[in-house]
């Protein structure tokens, strides 16, 4: 647990390291040989470059693909039983077109209230799925962080100007993939 606050510490506190390593520039070369205990990791990078990543937004796709098609053939089928409404109203008493139409604008809204609730789904499936790969990131960039003696680690997004050196986002990735190559998505079954 400490560890996690040691890392959310470091997040909370990456404005003020940046305005540090920006004054680091200033320091005279000989103060500079010594080996900062910085890092930079580009979280954003590795979160879409890993693996488990990867599987997840192939899974995300494929399966609004699939619904996808569904509600093509939902609008499809929508649009046909529209035209028959309205080619029915020439017969129908007023009373019974009205009734007709309320029930249609029912299942549209049905319809629509589905679509919804699908995309809520598939969102919450993907955020919870992204949330088991951020949550092992932190933990890798934490070891990496202590094996090395990394006392700060940086986002890359609020760094203006960082050496090279200092970045250890490929490090980052390839344990973040070893650990975690892929991650289970709960998507509801299919209807």
């Amino acid at each position: 647990m400490t560890r996690r606050l040691a890392v959310l510490l470091m997040i909370a506190l990456a404005p003020v390291v940046a305005v540090l390593v920006g004054a680091v520039a200033l320091v005279p070369a000989k103060a500079q040989e010594a080996k900062l205990p910085i890092a930079v990791v580009d979280v954003q990078g590795v979160m879409r470059a890993s693996k488990a990543a990867k599987v997840i937004q192939t899974k995300i796709d494929a399966r609004r693909d699939t619904y996808q098609e569904e509600v093509t053939a939902e609008e499809r089928r929508l649009r046909q039983a529209e035209q028959e409404l309205v080619q029915q109203r020439a017969i129908l008493s007023p009373e019974a077109y009205q009734q007709r139409v309320k029930d249609f604008q029912t299942e549209v809204a049905e319809v629509q209230r589905g679509v919804q609730s699908r995309k809520r789904t598939l969102d919450e499936a993907f955020a919870k799925a992204m949330n088991e790969v951020r949550r092992t990131l932190v933990g890798v960039v934490a070891e990496i962080a202590e094996h090395n003696g990394i006392k700060v680690v940086l986002f890359k997004s609020q760094i203006v100007i960082a050496e090279k050196t200092l970045d250890i986002s490929e490090q980052v990735l390839a344990r973040l993939d070893e650990r975690l190559p892929s991650v289970d998505v709960a998507l509801p079954s299919l209807k």
